[in-house]
């Protein structure tokens, strides 16, 4: 039964899911609550399991972690750019 229809609808959730974060992130240079070591950690997880993934010629997982890739790299560079950013929302 071929199910990479399932895989390919929960990779975009993944890719809905970080969308808020990477918008908040640029749109109002907050990095608030984001951890630097914990998404470098989810990085090197995400390279880690990509490589599996292609490894394996696996085309679900070969997309979702080339996405995870590239939002916590966006996500890494923009939260040291704005390291000590805080908007009014995460203020209060």
């Amino acid at each position: 039964m071929e199910t990479n229809w399932v895989g390919f609808i929960g990779t975009a959730l993944v890719i809905i899911a970080y969308m808020p974060q990477i918008g908040h992130l640029i749109s109002k240079q907050c990095s608030a609550g984001i951890s630097l070591k914990a998404y470098g950690i989810w990085f090197l997880s995400s390279l880690l399991l990509f490589t599996h993934a292609f490894s394996i010629r696996d085309p679900v997982f070969i997309a979702l972690q080339s996405y995870q890739l590239g939002a916590t790299s966006v996500i890494l560079l923009f939260a040291k750019k704005y390291e000590n950013g805080v908007c009014p929302i995460h203020r209060g």
